[in-house]
């Protein structure tokens, strides 16, 4: 069965990280909040605004869509940005009220019938995606922990920064034969931007879902709700996958398992297969999925405290036929940087966790390979 898994690499210098004081923490702040905060700040400099955004922290999940309007109401690129910002981090929490539908729970009958309906959409409709290319955006960000960093003659001390922007990315993403693949040759023809940071993510074409999907039968399927979509009332499904069901793998570069004769450390990729749970989001009427979740489930006190994924898809078209496709996708990862207590171990860590987002956007869909296309002939040069 297919895997997928996170990838974090960074520098191997220890770091020695000290408790920060315990700032002010975020306000916060409901969906119809932000709405309003965003239309008072009318005819406000676009750095104040970002500022006041920047001291929020949202307690539902804001929607594409809401998103857009939002963003269509800021006045410039720093406030956008940390509009998008908020947006990432509610990826995992409950909508609104307001796009939560008030219709009945499914009943047991309803219910198995919507997970054969599932079952049947990954098992045969994504089986007949066809060979494709598309662009693949990232835009990453990450906050600093406040942080003594020793170096060769003394410590260097670092301010905390909250979650800000690092760098972004473009590659060509290729799945071909039901396999996803970073086309290199394709990707040189892009413009880059900054280079993005170590937090990484695959299968968000089909592999994750299938492998979510299969796990959860393993694990536990459970009728969480109906929302209100574009198209229509989506139904959502809660599912949980015990470590010993998981084919989900969350890897972080790099651990300390010792010293050599010389005194270096000896690092190793921090591996583990980990218990997850999440939501699949879909349309009940052919089981097609929209949207899907996946949390880990770490030791708080381990290397990594927290990994996330959630993916987006909508209907897109690909050589005249349209296809289920990812749009967007958010990647979250909170990793303890610090030095281990213990020379081998590999839970108790020190210091606060630092915070590595993605943010993807998938487009510029086509068919991989050549196309032909037939013209009718020149009628005029037959006359």
């Amino acid at each position: 069965m297919s895997k997928f898994a996170f990838l974090l690499l960074f520098s191997s210098a220890a770091l020695l990280l000290v408790a920060p004081p315990t700032p002010a923490g975020p306000q916060q702040t409901s969906i119809a909040q932000l709405e309003q905060a965003v239309a008072s700040a009318h005819g406000m400099p676009d750095a104040d605004v970002a500022k006041t955004l920047a001291g929020m922290q949202l307690t539902e999940r804001l929607s594409a869509s809401r998103l857009a309007t939002l963003e269509a109401a800021l006045p410039g690129d720093k406030s956008q940005q940390q509009l998008l910002i908020l947006a990432d981090q509610s990826a995992f929490l409950s909508p609104p009220d307001d796009e939560i539908a008030q219709d009945p729970n499914s009943n047991a009958a309803a219910t198995r019938q919507m997970l054969v309906q599932l079952v049947n959409y990954v098992n045969t409709t994504l089986r007949q995606l066809p060979n494709l290319m598309a662009t693949r955006d990232t835009t990453a960000f990450e906050d600093r922990p406040e942080q003594d960093i020793q170096e060769a003659t003394a410590f260097v001390s670092l301010s905390y920064l909250p979650v800000h922007y690092v760098g972004e990315s473009s590659v060509v993403v290729t799945f071909r034969d039901r396999k996803e693949v970073i086309d290199e040759a394709a990707t040189k023809a892009i413009k880059h931007g900054s280079k993005t940071g170590g937090l990484a993510t695959t299968g968000e074409f089909g592999p994750i879902l299938s492998t979510v999907l299969g796990d959860a039968i393993k694990g536990k399927i459970t009728w969480a709700r109906w929302e209100h979509g574009t198209g229509g009332t989506l139904a959502v499904f809660h599912y949980s996958v015990p470590d010993d069901k998981s084919n989900y793998r969350v890897q972080f570069c790099c651990i300390v398992n010792g010293y050599d004769s010389s005194g270096q450390s000896e690092q190793t990729v921090f591996d583990e297969r980990a218990a997850y749970h999440g939501e699949i989001v879909f349309n009940p009427t052919d089981g097609s999925i929209l949207r899907i979740t996946v949390e880990a489930e770490m030791a708080p006190k381990g290397l990594v405290a927290n990994a996330g994924i959630a993916i987006d898809y909508a209907p897109t078209e690909i050589a005249g036929r349209s296809y289920i496709c990812p749009s967007k996708s958010v990647s979250l990862l909170l990793a303890h940087t610090a030095q281990q207590k213990g020379m081998q171990a590999r839970s108790h860590y020190q210091g606060q966790a630092k915070t590595y987002l993605n943010d993807l956007v998938f487009t510029h869909y086509h068919r991989f390979g050549s196309e032909v296309h037939l013209l009718p002939a020149d009628t005029t040069a037959q006359q």
